[in-house]
């Protein structure tokens, strides 16, 4: 006699993290994120900083993530862009502009 198919369980992903982990995790990634902006990234390993940031997710970070990336790239605007862009107005503002634009997207994508 054939038994009935037993169903799957998918147990939860535990969602007790230690706040200390959380921090040390975030820190890690800010100052990877500052060394992507700077063009430094050659000693990064893109495989660690996806795991963080998805373990960060899974635990129930994402906002801590989203709002910490927010920071960081609003920091790097302010204290490296703006002088750039506005000592360009009278000149070439659309070619520093666009230099700068193209250089943030390729540096964050």
């Amino acid at each position: 006699m054939q038994q009935p198919p037993q169903k799957m369980r998918i147990r939860a992903f535990p969602s007790a993290v230690d706040d200390s982990y959380i921090s040390s995790t975030w820190d890690l990634l800010k100052k990877a994120i500052q060394e992507i902006q700077r063009k430094n990234n050659s000693g990064l390993s893109f495989e660690e900083l996806y795991r963080n940031s998805y373990t960060m997710v899974l635990h129930k970070q994402a906002d801590k993530l989203y709002t910490g990336l927010q920071e960081v790239v609003r920091e790097h605007l302010q204290t490296m862009v703006r002088d750039v862009v506005l000592d360009s107005i009278n000149g070439r503002f659309l070619e520093t502009l666009n230099r700068i634009w193209t250089d943030h997207t390729t540096s964050m994508f």
